[in-house]
């Protein structure tokens, strides 16, 4: 049993809502394992509630945050800098609290897609062209990341009812990557058509997730083995896209690797520690058979 003491260091992850998170196992049990007076906890507030939350940390022994949607692209207002990894889009889902008490916001989302791709895709950026389905939070930060790594051509792609998100995204990106990014609406055309055109497709909307897990964004009759399919989504950890890609025969990327390689940048942020990536695949994959979310 874990007890805390008033040296203990405390992250929390604000969100809402959290009760599919496995944020909290993740982290904890690598605190755990590598012995360290920390702990994680999940706060599910309220959007008005985020700007005294954030602005208290330091009075609380907080050691640094999580932040997961809805909070992701207005925490920015709160904090006193942001990080390369998140100037770019505004989007934020760390906070680092440094040697003068200040608040910098990071992304660790986007660097962890990328580190997702070289490491368990042998993927050189550079090379590949990207069609991004969504532009979201979690969409803006991998975009950026992927412009960042030197990716010369991404494509996104959103519905038109929220098609200013994507208008903002390509604006942001273009300010600090000129050229690399476009956009268009979203619709069973445009997502056909960019197929033939983009090697690499990321799929950055909630369609999938748990415990909608039957659900698939468009029909992947039109993927062919030339292609390499990455979904944001971990929970399932293979989502029925997924499945079906690699049944076409395509290199598929589940966004379990994206979050592990995000809360290992995490961690090195906070603590400046190497956090072990196959010890937290494993934890990972525990917390989702215990909660009834992966076949056994």
């Amino acid at each position: 049993m874990f007890n805390p003491t008033v040296n203990t260091k405390f992250i929390g992850l604000f969100g809402n809502p959290l009760g599919q998170s496995a944020a909290a196992y993740l982290h904890n049990s690598v605190y755990q394992a590598l012995d360290m007076d920390c702990f994680y906890a999940p706060y599910e507030i309220e959007i008005e509630d985020i700007e005294h939350v954030v602005k208290n940390l330091k009075r609380f022994h907080f050691g640094g945050a999580s932040v997961t949607m809805p909070f992701k692209t207005v925490v920015y207002k709160y904090l006193d800098s942001l990080d390369e990894s998140s100037r770019c889009t505004e989007v934020v889902n760390t906070i680092v609290i440094d040697g003068e008490s200040r608040l910098i916001g990071h992304n660790t989302d986007g660097s962890g897609c990328v580190k997702a791709f070289e490491t368990r895709c042998g993927m050189n950026i550079a090379k590949h062209k990207f069609l991004i389905l969504g532009a979201g939070g979690a969409a803006s930060a991998v975009a950026a990341a992927l412009a960042k790594s030197g990716a010369k051509d991404i494509k996104v792609l959103n519905i038109k009812e929220d098609f200013a998100l994507a208008e903002k995204l390509q604006s942001r990106i273009e300010a600090f990557y000129p050229g690399r990014c476009s956009v268009d609406y979203m619709n069973d055309e445009t997502i056909n058509k960019n197929l033939a055109d983009y090697d690499v497709v990321i799929h950055a909307t909630k369609v999938g997730m748990y415990p909608k897990s039957d659900a698939v964004l468009f029909n992947t009759e039109w993927l062919s083995p030339a292609h390499t399919v990455c979904d944001i989504v971990y929970v399932p950890a293979e989502t029925k896209l997924l499945a079906e890609a690699k049944a076409r025969g395509c290199t598929t990327l589940s966004g379990l690797w994206m979050n592990i390689n995000g809360a290992i940048e995490q961690m090195r942020l906070w603590f400046g520690i190497e956090a072990p990536a196959d010890f937290m695949y494993l934890a990972e994959m525990n917390f989702l058979r215990a909660q009834g979310r992966l076949k056994p």
